[in-house]
């Protein structure tokens, strides 16, 4: 019994050790690049990218153009926050892409804008979803440049009572362009 609460106070010791030392590192952060980080020093991280051979060609009114849109995420961590990083492993966590501008002749839709992540420790995850780009008849031609922005979030994760924040969640805009034709 005296075993289990003295491992009890030694586990409770050594993270209130790396808390204070986590919060006493600095790390110097562009300001556009700095987003608040939570509470353990815990933030995700996510990229959004694409095949450039996949609209490479011009896009015809009428043609529906697939993407394969790739989407990598993980758990970003101070040096001190592994252990309690392994705590939250298997934790489920909502991952979002949603398209937030295109031009009116244009029509773009996702195959899958909602996921599930699972926190993984020192690992690096990919989703995928499939973007379908279609020209109205409308559409301008002579090779006029087209976009399609999308958006990817990650909720922050907060602990109990939602007081505090594990971790810190994050945002990302990507930019998908492309050319018409006649």
């Amino acid at each position: 019994m005296k075993k289990k609460g003295m491992k009890k106070i030694l586990i409770l010791c050594a993270i209130i050790v790396i808390l204070l030392l986590q919060s006493s590192l600095a790390s110097a952060q562009s300001q556009k690049d700095y987003q608040k980080q939570g509470l353990f020093g815990f933030q995700f991280a996510m990229t959004i990218s694409w095949s450039g051979n996949e609209t490479q060609e011009p896009i015809h009114p009428g043609e529906v153009r697939t993407v394969l849109v790739h989407v990598a995420y993980s758990v970003v961590r101070g040096a001190f926050g592994g252990i309690l990083l392994r705590l939250l492993e298997s934790r489920p966590f909502p991952l979002r892409l949603s398209i937030v501008d295109k031009p009116d002749w244009c029509t773009a839709q996702l195959s899958i804008e909602d996921f599930i992540g699972v926190i993984q420790p020192d690992m690096v995850q990919e989703v995928y979803s499939l973007l379908n780009i279609q020209l109205s008849e409308g559409a301008p031609l002579n090779h006029t440049l087209g976009y399609v922005k999308i958006h990817g979030s990650i909720e922050s994760i907060k602990g109990p009572f939602n007081i505090l924040t594990i971790i810190q969640g994050f945002d990302i805009n990507a930019t998908l362009s492309f050319v018409t034709d006649s």
